[in-house]
């Protein structure tokens, strides 16, 4: 297999190139939750630490960062763009790339203000896979690869009665044929959790709904998707949502 799950890291390794996946890093976040009283110290300085110690550990050669760098929609208030700053100015020496999210807009002009020269694209090709953020539809090209590996949802698992970060895998559904006139059939799509430990997400056992227009659309087949905690223990099958979210395949 190309790809390679870190156990017990919300991130993965390609390795082909030995690249390091993280994806929604809301960079900001902590911000957000300052303003409705929770408070947590230096929690940009501390994700950078971590995802740092992540790339050095597993001998990774490049990184790649899946979208939603920061959290504000908009241009960011300036204590967020002083996180970003400190943020990218600890990577500046290791070789980024930044497929942009939804939450990404000016983020190419916050790059330029703090002197890093990245240019964050909406598509990023690797060997037979594909990157992207999750919030828009593949490209053909992107379909015709072995591997799709997007963010986006904050996926999480339901692990001993509680929600923990989690990672989704699905294969080509019905829905498929109609949005692409050539596509890979075994195509599998890698939906990542957030890296930003403040972020766990819903729970894939209780959602009754997707985000992602590739569900939503039937390009990849919620019914038989499989779930699995960060140490690789499936926790999850399809099925279950099938019948909960009445998906019909």
């Amino acid at each position: 297999m190309k790809i390679s799950f870190i156990r017990g890291s919300p991130a993965l390794m390609i390795k082909t190139g030995r690249i390091l996946v993280a994806s929604d890093l809301h960079i900001g976040n902590e911000f957000k939750l300052a303003r409705s009283g929770i408070h947590f110290t230096n929690a940009t300085k501390r994700m950078a630490q971590d995802l740092l110690e992540t790339y050095k550990k597993n001998r990774a050669r490049r990184l790649v960062l899946l979208g939603d760098i920061k959290e504000s929609i908009g241009y960011p208030p300036r204590e967020e763009f002083e996180a970003i700053a400190s943020f990218f100015h600890a990577f500046r020496d290791i070789d980024v790339s930044i497929v942009r999210g939804n939450h990404d807009a000016h983020l190419s002009e916050i790059l330029k203000r703090i002197g890093i020269s990245l240019f964050p694209v909406n598509e990023l090709i690797i060997d037979g896979i594909a990157l992207l953020h999750g919030n828009g539809m593949p490209s053909e090209a992107a379909m015709k690869k072995d591997y799709i590996i997007a963010g986006h949802s904050h996926i999480a698992v339901n692990a001993e009665g509680r929600a923990s970060k989690g990672w989704l895998v699905a294969g080509a559904g019905k829905g498929a044929p109609n949005e692409y006139a050539r596509f890979n059939k075994r195509i599998k799509l890698i939906v990542m959790p957030a890296y930003n430990s403040l972020i766990t997400g819903v729970s894939v056992n209780d959602r009754d709904d997707w985000t992602m227009p590739l569900f939503r659309r039937k390009v990849f087949n919620a019914s038989t998707a499989k779930a699995y905690d960060l140490n690789g223990k499936l926790r999850w099958r399809g099925t279950q949502a099938a019948r909960s979210m009445r998906i019909k395949e």
